[in-house]
Parts: structure tokens; C-alpha cells; sequence
């Protein structure tokens, strides 16, 4: 979680309408207590930089020259940071929507921001260059498997452990090294097209990339964990997918809390190693599992369409039954920014109304990227999903109307199969699969 900072009293009032309107006031907003000179603010700069929160400093146009003085105290602090002067004389003079988007805008510098030095380390600064957008993420590309898929599938060569931008619509960018070496098109409805490609890959190991950003991923672990701290009178809850956000999510809770339950609802056309995945990583981390299976009766219901999504309401009313049966349940989930502009728009805090009662649901890795979530599992000693290391960004059902042709594919090459809609729309022209140069 994020610490919004203002020079003055009635800039912070702007940042505090803003945090109360769009993240239900689960950021933090601080003043510096209104002087104009680095000795007058320090002190105030110090105590919020000790706690535990991620520092975003706002300044208005004219104070820019205080912004100088305090930079060095930022950099000096060892804490990931973002410091933006902006456009107006102040920061309450600035259009409150305006504003709002200003730290939408740093919140996606955080979690995509990439400096190369011989292997990816986060740095908001974005050195870089990558495409910075709020709704996009980032994540590896991991494993044997997931490079073969790639060659195998789409004549596409990357280097060990490549890094992916995903935008949206499923369009992703693939780096290897500092090179970008290839942009596919994993478009929900059609074909997976390459758009294009070049031959220059490079390596990069994951120890180097696990040392570069341990201390950048322990810094946001620790902003969450901060975060879930004010859920302590609760029973604590999380839904585990054995997918990679849901495990973070499950790893962080317990880090935090002594009693965490792990309610693993089992789709009867669940993704292939889950099941083993799921009960191995429970007994290493000493949670409480529940597991709770769900049919999929397709025969009587059809298949899943985008329109008709029964199997996701037969999953969450199977989850809330169970989180029912406790006394004051709260449910820890891995909803990410990154995943979707509508999870993007959600608060970290949200009360669902449901049959049995309202229930609470938080969000403690709603800033990370999937970048960040891969190595904080790996950085904790376990494995990701098998799946991750064979191709797949997300997991789900083999039935999902959601999965793309890109997956389907590689469901084919272990064996499964999936279902494959009437068919994935052939664009007008005739697929790409270009050769040339990275623009």
C-alpha cells in the first residue's frame, strides 16, 4: 500500500478526498506539515518514510526547488519511491480527476517500471522504457517448457527467463535481455498471431533477477502485510486457486496471521496439477485447507459462454458456503490492478452482499504486477503452478469460454482437451507470421 504525501494541510485534504472517493481510504495520507524549506519538513518526511507504507511524494510547480532538497533524503532512505512535480502552482489547485489519475498513473510506474542492468530490476523511474499504462502488467516468461511452446507453437525464440509486457486485449511484447524480440497477438476469439519477431535473444538467470529485486518485492511484501494487520479480530480466509496470485495472497496471510484458512474450491474441470500443487504447498505452509468439489454438469447447463458464466456462480456460491459456517470471516483475495481495468477501479477493500450476509473481501497484492507475484513466491523457497513454466499467464478451468487459442493449444500438448469454441474467428487478411525487426 501507498503513502500519499503532501507539502501543505490542504493539499493532503485533496489527496484525502481522492483516496476516500476511489481506494475507500486505505492509503495513507500525510502532510509534511506545510513548511516550504528541507529543514522544516524533514522530520516529517523521516516519520513517514519509517513506516512501513510505499512513499509517493506530490509537489506543486512551485515547489519544485523543495522537491530537489528532499530527493536525496528518498533516495537515501533505501525505499522504493515516486517523486512528481506537478503542473499546477500546488497540489490542491489541480483538477481532482486530474489528480486522480496522476496516481494511477505512478501506482503503474511502481509495478511495471524496469531498469536494466544485466537482468530486470524493478524501478519506477522506468529507465527502461517500457510502456507504461495503468491497465497493462508485466510478469516472466519461466521454464524449458514455456520456451519451447513458444518455438514450437509460434516460431517465436526467447532467452531464459524473458519478460513479458501484457497489454490489453491479450496483446503481449516479449523482451529478451534488453531486446524486445517478438509481439503477439493472444486476442480472446482468435487466432494467436505474431505481429512480429527478430532473432536476438539473451539470457537471463533468476538468481540474478531474484538478487536485483528482493529488497524492492520485501518492501511492498512488508506494505501488505501492514495493510492486513487491520484484519486481525477476523477469521482470516483465503480462496486458493493454486494459481500465482492466490498463493502469494495465501503466503503473505500467513506471514501475518497464526489461523489462516485455505478454502480450495475443485472445479470438475480443473486445470491438470492442481490438485497436487494445491495439497503440497498447504502442509508446507501449515495452513488449514478446505477443499470443496463442485460438478460442472454440461450436459444440463451447456457449455460456459462469456453471456452464461454458471460456472463461476456455482464456484463462488460453493465458496461462500463454506465461509458461512465462521463466526467473522474475511476473505483474503489476489485481485491485481493488472488483471483488468475493472479490478483496476475496485478499492482494496470491498463488502459483497451475498445470501449468507455481507462479507468483507481484501486485496493485499492489488499493486504488485505478476512480476513481482512470481518472484515473491520464489524468493519464499516454493514453485509457481507447473502450468506457469509451460506457457500459461492465468489458470482456470479447461472448459473456461475464457481461455485463448494460445492455451488451448498448449492443453492440447499435455493431453487435455479442452474446449475449443466454434471457432476462433479467422481474421479477413491472412494470418502474419513476419520476420522483420523490432520497431
Amino acid at each position: 500500500m501507498f503513502a500519499l504525501i503532501a507539502r501543505a494541510r490542504k493539499d493532503a485534504k485533496a489527496l484525502n478526498y481522492i483516496n476516500e472517493r476511489n481506494y475507500g481510504g486505505f492509503l495513507r495520507v500525510e502532510s509534511l506539515g506545510g513548511g516550504r524549506k528541507k529543514e522544516e519538513v524533514l522530520e516529517n518526511l523521516e516519520r513517514v518514510l519509517e513506516g512501513p507504507y510505499i512513499p509517493l511524494l506530490l509537489l506543486g510547480e512551485k515547489e519544485k526547488d523543495l522537491m530537489e532538497e528532499l530527493l536525496p533524503v528518498l533516495r537515501e532512505s533505501g525505499k522504493p519511491f515516486y517523486a512528481r512535480v506537478l503542473r499546477t502552482k500546488r497540489v490542491r489547485n489541480m483538477r481532482v480527476d486530474e489528480l486522480y489519475s496522476h496516481i494511477e498513473d505512478i501506482k503503474a510506474h511502481f509495478r511495471l517500471g524496469i531498469e536494466w542492468r544485466g537482468t530486470y530490476a524493478l524501478n519506477p523511474e522506468n529507465p527502461f522504457g517500457i510502456e507504461i499504462n495503468p491497465d497493462y502488467d508485466i510478469y516472466l516468461a519461466i521454464g524449458d517448457d514455456f520456451r519451447k511452446a513458444m518455438h514450437s507453437l509460434l516460431d517465436v525464440e526467447l532467452g531464459e527467463n524473458s519478460l513479458v509486457l501484457r497489454k490489453t486485449m491479450n496483446q503481449e511484447v516479449y523482451y529478451s535481455g534488453p531486446n524486445k524480440v517478438a509481439e503477439v497477438s493472444k486476442k480472446l476469439g482468435f487466432p494467436t498471431e505474431v505481429l512480429w519477431k527478430c532473432p536476438c535473444t539473451e539470457d537471463v538467470s533468476l538468481d540474478s533477477l531474484i538478487s536485483a529485486n528482493r529488497d524492492y518485492i520485501e518492501a511492498f511484501a512488508g506494505a501488505s502485510k501492514a495493510f492486513l494487520r487491520a484484519f486481525e479480530d477476523y477469521d482470516i480466509i483465503v480462496p486458493w486457486s493454486g494459481g500465482k496470485d492466490s498463493t502469494a495472497t495465501l503466503i503473505l496471510a500467513k506471514e501475518v496471521f497464526d489461523e489462516v484458512t485455505a478454502v480450495y474450491v475443485r472445479m470438475e474441470y480443473e486445470m491438470p496439477g492442481t490438485d497436487e500443487y494445491v495439497e503440497e504447498l498447504a502442509k508446507r505452509l501449515g495452513v488449514n485447507l478446505l477443499r470443496v468439489d463442485v460438478s460442472m454438469p454440461i450436459e444440463e447447463y451447456g457449455m460456459p459462454t462469456h453471456r452464461n458464466r454458471w460456472c463461476t456462480r456455482k464456484k463462488v456460491e460453493a465458496l461462500y458456503s463454506v465461509v458461512s459456517e465462521f463466526e467473522k470471516p474475511v476473505l483474503l483475495v489476489g485481485d491485481r490492478d493488472g488483471e483488468s481495468a475493472r479490478r483496476r477501479l475496485k478499492p482494496p477493500v470491498v463488502e459483497r452482499k451475498t445470501d449468507f450476509g455481507r462479507i468483507l473481501e481484501v486485496m493485499p497484492i492489488k499493486f504488485w504486477s505478476g512480476f513481482m507475484v512470481q518472484l515473491f513466491i520464489l524468493i519464499r523457497g516454493f514453485k509457481l503452478h507447473p502450468l506457469y513454466y509451460g506457457g500459461f499467464y492465468r489458470l482456470g478451468c479447461t472448459i473456461c469460454p475464457s481461455l485463448a487459442e494460445w492455451e488451448v493449444e498448449l492443453l492440447k500438448k499435455r493431453g487435455i482437451k479442452a474446449y475449443l469454441r466454434a471457432s476462433f474467428r479467422r481474421p479477413d487478411r491472412r494470418r502474419r507470421q513476419l520476420s522483420r525487426r523490432a520497431p
